[in-house]
């Protein structure tokens, strides 16, 4: 990239100056030509083709997630062998170059920043959308005091079972120092944010990471053997609830730290009083704004107004169930997810009415609204849909019907993606005991037994993992020899098991 480039339909987006780079790209601040404001544009450097997809999956999936606390996308494209996303420019202070300036923050201001980092992790998460890469450079200090979560834009939308290859060969995007061993692996959740958090928020009160090494792997080989030191112990100021709050947060097994983002919000706020100003970064303290003020006050009491009447809804014909399905796939095709959800789920009941439950245009339909949901990242909605249209296909069909099958190791998959990693297990395990008597070694039974294995290692238990990978690696090759397309990754994951195992 170079000063000066132009992105963008109509040449609008014109780069201005490199402000951040790092191993998968560069941030360029630019100029929008039509409307006359200052952007930040982020590029990726995506050489695989397969992660074109994906790409473009989670930049939509950034830009439905609106937060005060999170840079608005604009747009996405590609340019000059990258793709970029168009970002809000947001001036302040990275949390990295605070502590250059500052060494360590206050117990308040740390609180405050992890506090507001705890909001945009409880909508996010709700989403799903799973940051992980919360660490000091991606969190900026805006000069109002108020703080915006860096880098959603590639950072989001990866669930169990999805790894992406990087430079350090192990698994999912991460920074060594600040991440989960489970998202290491592979297999980042809601979890795992709150753990990169108590990383970043150790260091703020101690300025110092929470283990240190000479290289990558022993750092990673520290996260996940050795205890950390309590910071109460580099600090004694530090409060015994926040001390014990932070050592929660550090836990190796995600069940061991707190339930959710709102809990943590919760805790820190106990631990923010008085602040002082930081010179240079935000040197006055400014007063409440007046829209969260004015939010503040709404309290909603009284009877709600009893609802109209609804109008009859005009029945579809078998056409046009066909059609819509036909359209809705055309949206879904285009990336148009949301737009696609909406058209299925308003025809749903009434093509129920209209065709009958025992209908196969009408089941048809169910099941692309749950790919649907699924394929644009509304993992709740989906989890429902899949469940549906399972006891819906097997009481025409019968349990065993491949749809069925299919429905229910989705819909585990879509609970993976929530972070309920034991409940997808148990699922994923009860479908499995169902399938072995009869196919040990199709390609479902084969497909499961991996997503097991992946899941107990997001849950830490990593001797199950590597015994279970082994014993799968040995049937697929032994089955159909080393050509079998899920071969290298169980090789590779392996590969991960030990050199992180062995530092």
């Amino acid at each position: 990239m170079r000063r000066g480039d132009l992105l963008g339909e109509r040449e609008r987006y014109e780069l201005d100056q490199a402000i951040g780079r790092g191993g998968m790209g560069e941030v360029w601040r630019a100029y929008d030509r039509f409307l006359d404001r200052r952007l930040a544009v982020k590029f990726t450097r995506v050489s695989d083709e397969s992660l074109v997809g994906r790409f473009e999956q989670e930049a939509r999936s950034t830009a439905w997630f609106e937060h005060p606390g999170v840079p608005t996308v604009y747009d996405f494209g590609s340019h000059d062998g990258c793709f970029y996303l168009v970002m809000q420019y947001v001036e302040g202070t990275t949390v990295d170059h605070v502590l250059d300036a500052e060494e360590k923050l206050s117990i308040s201001w740390a609180a405050l920043i992890a506090a507001q980092v705890c909001a945009v992790l409880n909508v996010a998460h709700r989403r799903p959308l799973v940051h992980r890469d919360l660490k000091p450079s991606n969190l900026m200090l805006c000069r109002d005091g108020s703080v915006k979560v860096l880098d959603f834009g590639a950072a989001v939308g990866l669930g169990p079972g999805d790894v992406r290859r990087t430079t350090t060969g192990l698994g999912a995007p991460y920074t060594p120092g600040y991440t989960a061993m489970e998202q290491v692996y592979g297999s980042p959740g809601p979890q795992s944010d709150l753990y990169s958090l108590g990383c970043v928020l150790y260091e703020m009160l101690t300025g110092r990471q929470v283990f240190l090494g000479g290289t990558p792997y022993e750092v990673l080989r520290r996260h996940e053997d050795e205890d950390p030191t309590p910071p109460r112990v580099l600090r004694p100021d530090v409060p015994p609830a926040l001390d014990a709050l932070i050592l929660q947060l550090l836990a190796k097994q995600p069940a061991g730290r707190p339930a959710n983002a709102d809990e943590v919000h919760r805790r820190l706020l106990e631990f923010v009083s008085s602040l002082n100003p930081l010179p240079g970064i935000v040197d006055t303290i400014a007063p409440q704004h007046l829209y969260s003020t004015a939010l503040s006050r709404i309290r909603i009491t009284g009877t709600a107004t009893p609802p109209r009447p609804e109008e009859p809804v005009e029945l579809p014909t078998f056409d046009e169930v066909v059609q819509a399905r036909a359209e809705a796939g055309d949206l879904a095709d285009a990336g148009r997810y949301t737009q696609a959800a909406e058209l299925l789920s308003g025809l749903t009941e009434p093509a129920r009415l209209a065709l009958g439950d025992d209908d196969p245009e009408y089941m048809g339909l169910r099941l692309d609204l749950a790919d649907v949901l699924f394929q644009g990242g509304d993992y709740r909605r989906a989890v429902h849909a899949y469940r549906a249209a399972a006891v819906t296909l097997s009481e025409f069909y019968g349990p065993d019907d491949p749809h069925v099958l299919d429905c229910r190791e989705q819909e585990a998959v879509s609970q993976a993606h929530l972070g309920a990693t034991d409940t997808a297990l148990t699922h994923l395990q009860e479908l499995l005991d169902d399938l072995s008597p009869g196919s040990p070694y199709d390609t479902l039974t084969l497909r499961v037994r991996e997503r097991i294995a992946r899941l107990k290692l997001a849950a830490g238990r990593t001797d199950e993992t590597r015994k279970e990978l082994t014993e799968l690696l040995a049937d697929i090759t032994g089955l159909y020899g080393a050509g079998h397309p899920q071969i290298a990754g169980l090789q590779t994951l392996l590969y991960d098991l030990s050199r992180a195992g062995t530092g």
